[in-house]
């Protein structure tokens, strides 16, 4: 099965190809997307993109929506203090750098869009390698270390639980805006380069169509890092993805079980693309 996107073609060979900027498909009718990764790494950051936009950074701050922020904030930092993220990232953008470096050199490129890219890509590592452990300063927080020890318990968030929090969600919308700032610029940079690292790689495949026989398809492939599928809404089921990097299983399964028979056993045909 072909992933290659018809982005590359008018940017180098298909063996030589790069992605400039994410490739838009139109899809006749509505549409469910789901992703799955195939590397641990992927999956640290699909979860970190799914927590900021559960954050809303560009909100603010009240007591309708407080515990939706700091859940999010909390579990951003927990997934930082598991694994060395920003590692990971600076090296990602640093083999993207490589192969612009080699992409550059041939002679059907689009050097502008090379160098747009380019330039994007340094930004973001230039901008990743002064950083120190991310989130370490928001340990010394008094008012979120206290606050993370209650958001663990049920209803542990409550004003005689957490008077600290109480008080601070009864300050100026102003107050609140600053430190709420403040909080995101530890992880601001950080994520900009992964939003990057992820638009490039979601970029380098475009979506065919493919049919699951039965509900159910297995592929073997080159190694790759995600995968990207749209299903179209009229479908009464969902698909359940194993796999590592060269070996993937797709079985969908019906979202109303009958017969206590939860495979969904129609033919299903859905988009699906393969990013390496």
């Amino acid at each position: 099965m072909s992933h290659q996107s018809d982005l590359f073609d008018s940017i180098a060979t298909a063996e030589e190809a790069v992605i400039i900027e994410p490739m838009t498909v139109k899809t006749e009718g509505a549409t469910i997307n789901y992703e799955y990764p195939l590397h641990e790494r992927i999956r640290t950051y699909l979860r970190l993109e799914h927590l900021k936009q559960l954050l809303k950074p560009q909100q603010s701050v009240d007591a309708t929506n407080y515990s939706r922020y700091f859940d999010a904030l909390f579990a951003i930092l927990e997934l930082c203090e598991r694994s060395d993220v920003r590692t990971d990232v600076q090296k990602d953008l640093d083999r993207r750098r490589a192969q612009l470096q080699v992409w550059a050199q041939h002679p059907d490129v689009n050097q502008q869009q090379v160098t747009a890219l380019a330039e994007r890509v340094q930004h973001a590592i230039q901008s990743i390698q002064p950083l120190t452990r991310i989130g370490s300063h928001l340990k010394q927080d008094r008012l979120l270390s206290v606050t993370r020890q209650r958001f663990g318990m049920p209803g542990g968030t409550c004003n005689f639980d957490v008077p600290q929090l109480h008080f601070w969600l009864h300050q100026a919308q102003q107050k609140r805006d600053q430190d709420c700032q403040r909080w995101w610029h530890e992880f601001e940079i950080l994520f900009n380069g992964l939003e990057l690292e992820l638009e490039l790689l979601r970029g380098q495949a475009h979506f065919q169509w493919v049919v699951a026989e039965g509900g159910l398809l297995q592929e073997s492939t080159e190694p790759l890092s995600l995968l990207r599928i749209r299903v179209p809404e009229a479908i009464p089921a969902y698909p359940v993805i194993s796999g590592h990097k060269q070996r993937f299983s797709i079985r969908f399964l019906s979202c109303a079980p009958q017969q206590g028979k939860a495979s969904f056993e129609n033919d299903v045909e859905f988009e699906l693309a393969l990013c390496p």
